[in-house]
């Protein structure tokens, strides 16, 4: 596998399979991701789409196959290891935002500079809240915004140290039909923004339509609409017989 990445291979998966209580959610995934690039996974509920985002954050570990951030073989990695990786490799988005109740927004985007044990960088906090459209909000607690308000800062916070991978879980499940599109503008322009790849999983294919390449997750497989930018099985497979 380490031979096919390139030096802008953000998130790599090959081959990668999940089962859970006995329930196969998804068997031979290979995919690999490039900096810049955005990719909505699409899936009905139970399809196994945050499983399998869980696995590309290192949160779970696949039962076989390999995942690799920009190179590492993060399955190959101990717990502390990947939480350590991932602390700058990968910013998380979640449908439930996940905000620190008792900490302001700003504290809140913040907060990724005190896990890794650095001051903040409060222009780049409040840098990233423009971004977002929230720097009105930076003193203000979670529970004085509202749902589309909350997602946006999360956003800042995912970004907060520049991380090249976000992954994002039904970050628009929440909110209604127009807070909805203005917060998935808002992730796109500011991925766009930082260069980093992002991965979507999402019910809505209107929500994956914005995004350069989509794939559903179906049957116990990933196949859909993508382009030779953007490899998957079928494509590493080429490549891999060009090598033999």
């Amino acid at each position: 596998m380490n031979q096919q990445l390139t030096s802008s291979t953000t998130l790599a998966l090959a081959g990668v399979s999940k089962t859970l209580g006995g329930v196969k959610l998804f068997t031979d995934v290979s995919l690999q991701l490039q900096q810049g690039q955005s990719l909505a996974v699409i899936g009905e509920s139970g399809s196994g789409k945050s499983t399998l985002l869980h696995l590309m954050a290192g949160l779970d570990k696949p039962d076989t196959g390999e995942v690799y951030w920009a190179g590492t073989a993060i399955h190959t990695l101990n717990t502390n290891q990947i939480a350590a990786k991932r602390l700058r490799h990968v910013g998380l988005v979640f449908q439930a935002y996940y905000l620190m109740p008792h900490l302001t927004a700003q504290q809140n985007v913040e907060l990724p500079f005190l896990l890794a044990g650095e001051q903040p960088d409060h222009s780049r906090c409040i840098q990233l809240l423009t971004q977002v459209g929230m720097a009105h909000k930076a003193g203000s607690y979670p529970r004085e915004m509202s749902g589309g308000e909350q997602q946006r800062v999360a956003i800042a916070r995912a970004l907060a140290l520049n991380p090249p991978l976000i992954l994002a879980d039904e970050p628009t499940g929440n909110l209604d039909e127009d807070n909805a599109e203005r917060v998935l503008q808002v992730l796109l322009d500011a991925c766009s923004a930082q260069g980093c790849a992002l991965v979507m999983v999402t019910h809505s294919v209107k929500a994956a339509s914005h995004l350069n390449h989509r794939l559903n997750l179906a049957d116990h497989h990933l196949a859909g609409h993508y382009t030779a930018e953007l490899s998957t099985a079928e494509n590493l497979a080429a490549h891999a017989a060009t090598k033999a």
